[in-house]
């Protein structure tokens, strides 16, 4: 068999092993969102009545992402009514603690279980919020506010994944029959030429903003570091674009959960990830 059609098939056997459902999320372009809205940055939803989330220093937190499950059509594990809101601190980390990447001091996850759609754009500009809005040009990580959909799709592992090593034996040993001479197949049984095929066709390299699924690293998962095993579900991740998002430049975001949590709501335990690309 032909060095390209093995690698084809090793593919196919992979996709067919991981794929999984997830929701791409959309960015509506040239949108003025609404504080309802399921949206990057700009003024958050929020309730007068509650505390708003503040770092370790006492300064109020930044909108990330909000979405609104009420007005998306998303299923089970998610959340299918409800605000679910991210929001970090516009420091050299943007919020996140790499000795303890679950420390929600600088960050915090907030579920609304109940929206409130009697409060106005009005009352919540009184709480005198920071805005994304107001840090575009600086090094905060939303460039532009926007409005965004998820959309239903079928995701697919790729490299870099925890999850990778696992899939790529259990397909390496139904396509040839045999079992690896090595541990790592990646580095170690593919050459350059086939890994580079692989990551072609598995499009490793694609933009992605999205919701379940799998998650792409500019560096490595943290979920090889033990205390992080059970985040085993990726509940939120934010790209670069050149656009509407920068991290650092470059580099992606996400955020990641138990499916346990997931499916009882609770968000008080997730794992934050944020690193810039290597640039070569």
């Amino acid at each position: 068999m032909a060095q390209n059609d093995i690698i084809k098939e090793l593919v196919e056997h992979l996709k067919s092993l991981s794929k999984t459902d997830y929701y791409q999320i959309k960015i509506i372009p040239n949108s003025s969102p609404e504080i309802f809205d399921s949206k990057l940055g700009g003024l958050p939803y929020w309730t007068p009545d509650k505390n708003y989330p503040t770092n370790s220093d006492g300064e109020q937190l930044i909108l990330l992402a909000q979405i609104n499950f009420e007005r998306e059509k998303v299923d089970s594990p998610l959340p299918t009514n409800g605000m679910l809101q991210f929001f970090i601190t516009n420091d050299d980390m943007l919020g996140m603690n790499s000795d303890d990447q679950s420390e929600q001091n600088n960050f915090r996850v907030i579920y609304h279980e109940k929206i409130n759609y009697n409060i106005n754009k009005e009352d919540v500009e009184k709480l005198n919020i920071p805005t994304s809005n107001e840090k575009a040009g600086e090094d905060f990580a939303i460039i532009k506010e926007c409005k965004i959909s998820l959309e239903k799709g079928v995701d697919y592992i790729k490299y870099g994944d925890i999850k990778f090593d696992n899939f790529l034996k259990i397909a390496y040993k139904e396509v040839f029959k045999k079992e690896p001479n090595k541990e790592n197949i990646y580095f170690y049984v593919l050459n350059d030429d086939e890994r580079n095929r692989l990551d072609q066709e598995l499009e490793i390299n694609k933009s992605n903003h999205k919701m379940l699924g799998y998650a792409y690293f500019t560096q490595e998962d943290p979920r090889y570091d033990e205390k992080y095993r059970n985040y085993d579900t990726l509940l939120l991740q934010i790209d670069s674009e050149s656009k509407y998002v920068k991290w650092g430049g470059t580099g992606i975001g996400n955020f990641f959960i138990s499916k346990k949590s997931l499916l009882e709501k609770d968000f008080s335990n997730i794992l934050y990830n944020e690193k810039f690309r290597y640039l070569y």
